[in-house]
């Protein structure tokens, strides 16, 4: 048997598997509850969301649920699904916005990713309280000395619910540790809270730049930029991630951020798509400077456990 049959075989055995598997004991450990929000992705592809509020069993088509929507009560069998998880399983990815972290935490989310197709990294969590991320960029044609790290740590501290409006309040505090060029080194200490809304996430951050230089000679290959980033330079960062229409799988993700509020010209905006589900994310997206200058941005971020 040639190679690619072999691959073949294994593949067609093991969707074959899972879809015995999914349609058998999916619905396992489910039951009904009238505060946990579901959402599920059928067979045929559709997405629906609500509440469970009945197991049924049916003699020809066996288990299946009574989901509360809002148009209806509908009986799904196990058969028609492909894949069931709460509302707060469904968006894996609200630990940030593009490049700014949002308060709430990793936890069990553990990540790789990757920016501009040129800078890899990763990240992770300890309970609800401590998430890490580090990255280190593979830009082509230059050297390893001339490349960029960062190391960010982050400490959710408490989250508040309310019943209004406002649904959720998470404040963090958190550092960064940067290198561009071996030699220029970055620190940051930052605060942060996201607000949660029914269908957005709104995130505010506070920085200081400190224990580092004023000026830093940026090499990139025989290119040399100049940058004059003082110490003690106070910046803010402001977010936005919202669903687009009753969509679960498409966000507008939004970002703007000054490095230094005493100058309003360093200022950049981002404004952008997040097309996700839970294991996958893909941002796409323009950045806007006062320079001006627009550049495209993208990132791809799998969680896969």
């Amino acid at each position: 048997m040639k190679l690619h049959n072999i691959i073949l075989f294994i593949i067609f055995s093991f969707i074959s598997i899972n879809s015995l598997y999914s349609s058998g004991d999916i619905l396992t450990g489910i039951t009904p509850d009238k505060n946990t929000q579901y959402i599920i992705r059928l067979n045929n592809g559709d997405i629906v969301s609500g509440y469970i509020i009945e197991m049924v069993n049916d003699p020809t088509d066996g288990e299946g649920i009574k989901l509360q929507t809002v148009i209806g009560n509908a009986i799904i069998f196990a058969n028609q699904i492909a894949d069931i998880y709460t509302k707060d399983e469904n968006y894996r990815h609200d630990h940030s916005i593009y490049l700014l972290p949002s308060a709430k935490p990793i936890g069990n989310n553990y990540f790789i990713g990757i920016y501009e197709l040129t800078f890899l990294y990763a990240g992770g969590g300890i309970g609800d309280w401590l998430s890490i991320t580090a990255g280190h960029s593979f830009l082509p044609a230059i050297t390893s000395s001339q490349q960029i790290s960062t190391l960010d740590v982050k400490f959710s501290l408490v989250t508040l619910n309310f019943e209004d409006v406002a649904r959720k309040l998470t404040l963090a505090l958190g550092g960064n540790l940067a290198f561009i060029n071996s030699n220029n080194r970055f620190i940051h200490f930052y605060g942060v809270g996201t607000v949660e809304l029914s269908r957005t996430m709104l995130t505010t951050a506070v920085f200081v730049k400190t224990g580092s230089s004023d000026i830093y000679n940026l090499y990139f290959g025989n290119n040399l930029v100049n940058l004059v980033y003082e110490d003690g330079s106070f910046g803010i960062g402001l977010g936005l991630d919202t669903k687009i229409t009753k969509r679960h799988d498409l966000h507008l993700i939004g970002e703007l951020w000054n490095s230094n509020i005493a100058k309003p010209t360093n200022t950049a905006i981002l404004l952008g798509f997040r097309l996700c589900n839970t294991s996958f994310s893909a941002d796409f997206g323009l950045a806007f400077f006062t320079i001006p200058y627009a550049a495209p941005f993208v990132s791809f971020k799998w969680t896969p456990f």
